[in-house]
């Protein structure tokens, strides 16, 4: 018997000593923490999200040392390093650096713009994807869809249509606005997070509005629109879809795992936009 014990003690220690979970906390260039910041590793499943306090933890152990670990959150730049570099620092925390983007500052006469809704806007009653405080694995998946666009236009509302919810505690959602590079989600377009802290009481008619109408966000080619979670919470929300259409896809990725293409359908996101004439 004390030979069980002394060999489960030992695999107990080897497996401690080895084990390579890291923890940390993410901070700006003012050295306040930052909540809803994904760190993963490139390519992989592998990652976790910083709570309210900049914290995060994450599993390096089995991952491969050579690939990138990536921290990001909109409106800072891309933090990536080799992971082997990152398990040899002393410190283990993160600073993130605010991005940058020179968007140009377009002054047009009303009349020469007009609205259009683009994207997906079906009312559907059938869940489609979102996120269920039950089913650990789906919070952190991203969800994407992929605009065609050759006009010059100004994005105003980020929209989802939702069939199904009942929130216990606040969901915060993250939108973000990607180039198309290889039809994929690329860069990042925005220069600030886009996010909206949802209760029940935030959703009306079955959606979802987010007003970045003071963000000058302007694009003049393809892109994508997503959504994640920033946090955890408790319940769950349900987006509308079009399962019908077969000339558009689903977008998604875990963390920082490759996006994958889902060609049977799309989620209810949808953008209300200003086009110029």
């Amino acid at each position: 018997m004390k030979k069980i014990i002394g060999i489960c003690f030992l695999l107990l220690f080897f497996n401690n000593y080895f084990s390579q979970t890291i923890n940390g906390i993410v901070y700006d260039g003012d050295k306040k923490s930052v909540s809803g910041v994904v760190i993963g590793v490139e390519g992989q499943e592998t990652g976790d999200i910083t709570d309210e306090k900049g914290s995060f933890s994450i599993d390096l152990t089995n991952v491969d040392k050579n690939k990138n670990l990536i921290a990001y959150l909109g409106g800072f730049e891309p933090y990536k390093i080799k992971v082997s570099d990152y398990l040899n620092k002393n410190n283990h925390d993160i600073i993130l650096t605010e991005r940058v983007v020179n968007i140009e500052q377009v002054v047009l006469a009303p009349q020469k713009m007009y609205e259009k809704n683009l994207g997906e806007n079906k009312k559907s009653k059938t869940r489609y994807c979102g996120y269920d405080s039950r089913k650990d694995k789906a919070l952190f998946n991203e969800y994407a869809i992929k605009i065609k666009n050759k006009k010059k236009i100004k994005i105003k509302n980020i929209n989802i249509n939702v069939c199904d919810y009942k929130i216990e505690t606040p969901i915060n959602l993250v939108f973000d606005i990607y180039k198309s590079k290889d039809d994929l989600p690329g860069e990042s377009l925005i220069n600030e997070t886009l996010s909206k802290e949802i209760t029940n009481a935030d959703i009306k008619n079955n959606m979802i509005s987010l007003d970045v109408s003071d963000k000058n966000i302007w694009i003049d080619e393809d892109f994508f629109v997503s959504v994640r979670t920033a946090s955890d919470f408790t319940g769950y929300i349900y987006f509308s879809g079009n399962i019908f259409t077969f000339s558009q896809s689903t977008y998604y990725r875990v963390y920082y795992g490759d996006w994958k293409k889902f060609s049977s359908g799309v989620p209810s996101i949808n953008l209300d936009v200003l086009i110029k004439k």
